[in-house]
Protein backbone atom coordinates (compact mmCIF):
# COMPACT_ATOMS: atom_id res chain seq x y z
CA UNK A 1 0.00 0.00 0.00
CA UNK A 2 1.11 3.28 -0.97
CA UNK A 3 1.98 5.77 1.96
CA UNK A 4 2.85 9.09 3.00
CA UNK A 5 5.72 10.18 5.21
CA UNK A 6 5.42 12.70 8.15
CA UNK A 7 7.74 14.89 6.14
CA UNK A 8 5.36 14.88 3.02
CA UNK A 9 2.22 15.19 5.51
CA UNK A 10 3.89 18.93 7.45
CA UNK A 11 5.15 19.94 3.80
CA UNK A 12 1.60 19.90 2.63
CA UNK A 13 0.28 21.42 5.55
CA UNK A 14 2.57 24.35 4.72
CA UNK A 15 1.74 24.29 1.07
CA UNK A 16 -1.94 25.01 2.24
CA UNK A 17 -0.70 27.36 4.95
CA UNK A 18 1.34 29.85 2.54
CA UNK A 19 -1.29 29.48 -0.26
CA UNK A 20 -4.51 30.06 1.98
CA UNK A 21 -4.28 32.55 4.81
CA UNK A 22 -5.58 31.88 7.94
CA UNK A 23 -8.67 33.11 8.97
CA UNK A 24 -8.78 36.48 11.72
CA UNK A 25 -9.34 34.14 14.24
CA UNK A 26 -5.50 32.36 12.80
CA UNK A 27 -7.16 28.98 12.41
CA UNK A 28 -6.11 26.75 9.55
CA UNK A 29 -7.82 26.83 6.03
CA UNK A 30 -9.47 23.89 5.57
CA UNK A 31 -7.03 21.71 3.61
CA UNK A 32 -4.53 22.03 6.14
CA UNK A 33 -7.31 21.13 8.72
CA UNK A 34 -7.59 18.07 7.28
CA UNK A 35 -4.50 17.67 7.90
CA UNK A 36 -3.14 18.87 10.81
CA UNK A 37 -5.26 15.75 13.09
CA UNK A 38 -3.44 12.85 11.17
CA UNK A 39 0.31 15.41 11.42
CA UNK A 40 -0.73 15.39 15.56
CA UNK A 41 -1.62 11.45 15.68
CA UNK A 42 1.73 11.30 13.82
CA UNK A 43 3.56 12.91 16.34
CA UNK A 44 1.85 11.34 19.09
CA UNK A 45 2.71 8.06 17.79
CA UNK A 46 5.97 8.65 16.46
CA UNK A 47 4.99 6.93 13.42
CA UNK A 48 7.02 7.87 10.19
CA UNK A 49 4.45 7.52 7.47
CA UNK A 50 1.10 6.59 7.69
CA UNK A 51 -0.96 4.42 4.92
CA UNK A 52 -3.33 6.35 2.50
CA UNK A 53 -6.16 3.79 3.25
CA UNK A 54 -6.18 4.95 6.56
CA UNK A 55 -6.78 8.97 5.45
CA UNK A 56 -10.08 10.21 4.32
CA UNK A 57 -10.59 11.23 0.89
CA UNK A 58 -10.26 15.02 1.60
CA UNK A 59 -7.20 14.21 3.66
CA UNK A 60 -5.83 12.54 0.55
CA UNK A 61 -6.43 15.14 -1.89
CA UNK A 62 -5.10 17.57 0.31
CA UNK A 63 -1.60 16.03 0.61
CA UNK A 64 -1.53 14.92 -3.29
CA UNK A 65 -2.65 18.35 -4.68
CA UNK A 66 -0.20 19.96 -2.68
CA UNK A 67 2.29 17.80 -3.26
CA UNK A 68 2.16 17.14 -6.49
CA UNK A 69 0.66 19.85 -8.30
CA UNK A 70 1.93 23.01 -10.02
CA UNK A 71 -1.00 25.14 -9.84
CA UNK A 72 -2.98 24.74 -6.95
CA UNK A 73 -6.77 25.77 -6.54
CA UNK A 74 -7.77 28.86 -4.62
Amino acid sequence: MPTFTIAEIEQAINVWRNRQASGEDAALCPKARHLADVYGEMIYTHATAIDVSLLSAEQVEAVTTALYQQELPL
